[in-house]
């Protein structure tokens, strides 16, 4: 990756990269059961990085949501690809509503600080971790609607374990969605400026 620092249309990027990122990764644990790990890794990572504002920090640049640029980047997206752009919106729309609720927002932030400063989660990747974030989301984001509604195999989606490492990463796309609003991006940039994401997410796949 080049030593450029990005642009704030590529922060905008990235931030929504991470969100498309998190979407992947729902869709492999809701469709095969597993998914890949460095993306998985970076993303629960992200979760507990509350006051950074800046891609680098927050999200571990281009680094952090590689698996989500594609998606971006594409002209013509796969039935698949739809499927995770919905996902994605759906968490836009979430972290929205979540803005608008503030008592829903100060718990979920108290939940998340709580966890942070008492450094209980030594590793964000282990079942202990990962049931942490997935009994926040439980408590927080997913009683906000509309509830993100993920598809899959109904093997996966009757599987705790599976259903667990969901909501965790659901949790992350609506934190990376967050950080989206805070750098100016809104869901209607995604709609009407559809090739300039593109290119930007091309720009940024060919510099790393």
């Amino acid at each position: 990756m080049s030593d450029r620092e990005p642009s704030l249309d590529e922060q905008r990027v990235l931030a929504l990269a991470g969100v498309c990122q998190c979407a992947l990764l729902a869709q492999e644990f809701a469709r095969r059961g597993r998914a890949q790990q460095e993306p998985l890794r970076c993303a629960l990572d992200s979760i507990l990085s509350l006051n950074q504002i800046d891609t680098e920090a927050a999200l571990g640049g281009v680094h952090g949501v590689y698996a989500g640029l594609p998606d971006l980047a594409r002209k013509n997206p796969d039935p698949s690809a739809v499927e995770r752009l919905r996902y994605a919106n759906a968490m836009i729309d979430i972290q929205k509503r979540l803005r608008r609720d503030t008592t829903a927002a100060s718990r979920l932030r108290s939940e998340l600080e709580e966890i942070r400063d008492a450094k209980t989660i030594e590793d964000p990747v282990s079942p202990e971790g990962i049931a942490a974030f997935a009994g926040i989301y439980s408590k927080t984001v997913s009683l906000l609607t509309p509830k993100i509604i993920i598809r899959g195999s109904e093997q996966h989606l009757r599987d705790e374990t599976i259903v667990l490492k969901v909501r965790a990463v659901l949790l992350a796309g609506v934190r990376a969605a967050y950080l989206f609003h805070e750098l100016g991006g809104r869901k209607w940039q995604i709609l009407l400026g559809r090739k300039k994401l593109a290119n930007s997410a091309r720009r940024l796949l060919d510099a790393y």
